[in-house]
């Protein structure tokens, strides 16, 4: 594109002195050396870009740059005899440095102006060169024009050191984000309004298991859950362009392996686009949510037996009793000691004692139905919450199931150490008592079966005229 530039000045240049040394405006006995020169300038100028733009900061080839410009717009208006009223001329010359190697040719290329001016001045006024003005008019002009030149170059330099530091600016906020991107760990993307990927940051290789390359021209409905795709497309017809941050939501991704991903996708349409790509930022939160549903596990559950401890059992007891109210249901309670526990845990250690909790509270889980909740309240004390029973006989009889259960040998536990279970039953209707109470009369009851001989049960006492203790 330069050299065309070049090539195209010297074939105007020729065609103007044409056209006016026909009309006797230039003071030229021959067209050959301007000719030549014109000729000339186009590879001497074309090369001399081409070596400055391979060391841009050379001070070498910046001034040799700029002697080459200054010399051959010189040698031109000099010789057809418009030297100094072509002033302009080195200003054009200016503008076409500045704008191909920047500011920093601005001084070396009114040097060499002000050089080839004082030279050619020199020639006129010793007769060497021609001139269509007296050369004590020309010297003004040349005074004058070289002042001009300063003025109009120094604003050129300016203009192009500001558009210097401009494109610096641009180019290092580009690699500032463009390293953002790279090095993130979100997955950031740009997708075209009809699902197709354009481009997505090296993260994807990372959450999904695909690299950039292998996932651009791919639809983003392949990665996503059939029910969610009517969703998230309402969402992006609605958006309208430089909507920043028009949805938020959670989505589960497929991985190249089969998993699925959990994600916080975020969707934005940039105001600078024509409304035909959407901006996607993915968050994995997959194992934040799992260390969330943890958490939330490890605060309601026991960590040895995995069953619910206390407090969640009294939560689970509430809600129980909440739905018994509304539908008229009774409510039974069983707690449950272990006997024996004490003198295996005291006798042969506590990693023994935790193998036999764990295998005990395996066996009660085997002994309540689905809807029954089982809870390890502390120690070697459990708790099992009946809703919707329909009287003190279906407490009884997992109550019997799990002596039955409780009883059988543990492997490693010595004969000599049987394991026991003293159980205490509480039922109410759902007018007759709070949970709170029914836990503490099933507390009382299961003391009532130790006192009388352990590994048995006991009703609680308003009930137990009913019914024949086991």
């Amino acid at each position: 594109m330069s050299f065309a530039i070049y090539l195209a000045v010297p074939i105007a240049g020729l065609a103007v002195i044409l056209m006016y040394r026909a009309g006797t405006y230039f003071a030229m006995s021959s067209l050959w050396p301007v000719g030549i020169m014109l000729v000339a300038a186009a590879p001497a100028n074309a090369l001399s870009a081409w070596w400055l733009g391979r060391a841009p900061s050379d001070p070498l080839r910046l001034h040799v740059r700029a002697i080459i410009t200054a010399a051959s717009t010189a040698g031109v208006i000099y010789f057809v005899g418009w030297g100094p009223l072509l002033i302009v001329a080195y200003a054009l010359g200016a503008a076409e440095l500045l704008r191909t190697t920047g500011a920093g040719t601005a001084e070396p290329h009114m040097l060499w102006c002000v050089v080839a001016v004082l030279a050619g001045e020199v020639g006129v006024e010793f007769g060497w060169l021609p001139s269509v003005v007296h050369p004590g008019l020309s010297h003004a002009l040349a005074v004058t024009g070289l002042v001009c030149l300063a003025i109009v170059a120094r604003v050129l330099a300016e203009t192009a050191a500001a558009t210097d530091a401009a494109k610096e600016a641009l180019r290092e906020r580009g690699e500032y984000f463009e390293a953002l991107i790279r090095h993130a760990n979100d997955m950031i993307g740009v997708v075209r309004r009809d699902g197709f990927i354009e481009s997505m940051s090296p993260s994807v290789t990372t959450i999904l298991g695909y690299t950039p390359e292998e996932v651009a021209g791919r639809n983003i409905v392949e990665f996503l859950q059939p029910e969610v795709v009517p969703t998230i497309a309402a969402l992006v017809e609605a958006a309208a362009p430089g909507a920043e941050a028009f949805a938020q939501l959670e989505l589960e991704l497929c991985h190249r392996d089969g998993n699925r991903r959990l994600v916080a996708a975020t969707l934005s349409a940039p105001a600078a686009d024509r409304g035909d790509h959407i901006i996607v930022n993915l968050h994995d939160i997959t194992h934040q949510r799992a260390l969330e549903q943890q958490l939330r596990h490890d605060a309601t559950h026991d960590a040895l037996t995995g069953l619910m401890n206390r407090k969640a059992f009294g939560e689970a007891c509430e809600g129980a009793y909440a739905r018994a109210m509304r539908h008229g249901w009774s409510v039974g309670m069983l707690y449950i000691d272990l006997d024996g526990f004490k003198t295996i845990n005291d006798s042969f250690g506590h990693d023994l004692g935790d193998i036999v909790l764990v295998e005990t509270s395996r066996r009660l889980a085997d002994c309540i139905r689905r809807e029954d909740v089982l809870a390890r309240l502390g120690g070697d004390e459990f708790a099992v919450l009946l809703e919707a029973v329909d009287g003190p006989d279906d407490a009884i009889t997992l109550a019997e199931r799990i002596l039955h259960a409780v009883s059988e040998p543990i492997p490693r536990v010595p004969d000599s150490t049987p394991l026991g279970a003293s159980i205490g039953i509480a039922i109410r209707g759902s007018d007759g008592i709070e949970i709170t109470n029914l836990m503490r009369l099933a507390d009382e009851a299961m003391y009532c079966a130790k006192r009388n001989g352990r590994s048995r049960w006991e009703i609680d006492a308003d009930l137990r005229e009913h019914v024949t203790a086991g």
